[in-house]
């Protein structure tokens, strides 16, 4: 009897494997099946994921060609204003000369006037 009572619980045993080995198998197809989309998934990710990192890898080169040509412009910026300037450090000398003379020639003017 013993030895009956242990083949029924070995046979038991058996029966809940086999029944387990299809539930794996089942668990193996989906989780597979998961993964292949997920696979395709990643695979849409990766090239923009790597184009955005080339973008960031480019950045420091952009900088500096851009505070380069922001420089030249201020240096462009800086002749202007000197320039211009200058310029009218010679307007406003012109016109006090002008004016100092517009000023004698009227004096002159009204003094032949009189005369």
């Amino acid at each position: 009897m013993k030895v009956k009572h242990l083949a029924d619980e070995k046979h038991k045993s058996i029966g809940i494997l086999q029944s387990s080995g299809e539930t794996l198998r089942q668990k193996i197809s989906d989780l597979s099946a998961k993964r292949e989309t997920l696979l395709a998934e990643l695979k849409q990710v990766e090239e923009p994921l790597s184009q955005v990192q080339q973008e960031e890898n480019q950045l420091p080169k952009m900088i500096k060609t851009l505070q380069q040509e922001r420089n030249i412009q201020a240096r462009k910026v800086l002749g202007i204003l000197n320039a211009n300037r200058k310029i009218r450090k010679r307007t406003d000398t012109d016109v006090a000369f002008t004016r100092k003379y517009s000023r004698v020639s009227i004096f002159h003017r009204e003094r032949e006037c009189t005369n």
